[in-house]
């Protein structure tokens, strides 16, 4: 009878430039998110307060001086 070695090992390296650049888009897509929902927040706010009228009366205002 013969030894025989059975290996059911299965390795997978990653480089860590890859690893960090994951983590550093996924930081970024966060950053995106909170800001995109701050500015929502806001917008909502300043229509309460407000109404049309007085947004694009105060865009006007600060576009065109």
């Amino acid at each position: 009878m013969e030894n025989v070695k059975v290996q059911n090992k299965v390795e997978a390296k990653e480089n860590a430039g890859e690893g960090m650049a994951q983590v550093g888009m996924g930081l970024t897509l966060a950053s995106a998110g909170l800001i995109a929902l701050w500015g929502t927040a806001c917008f909502v706010s300043a229509l309460a307060q407000n109404g049309v009228l007085g947004m694009v009366k105060g865009w006007l205002m600060a576009v065109g001086g």
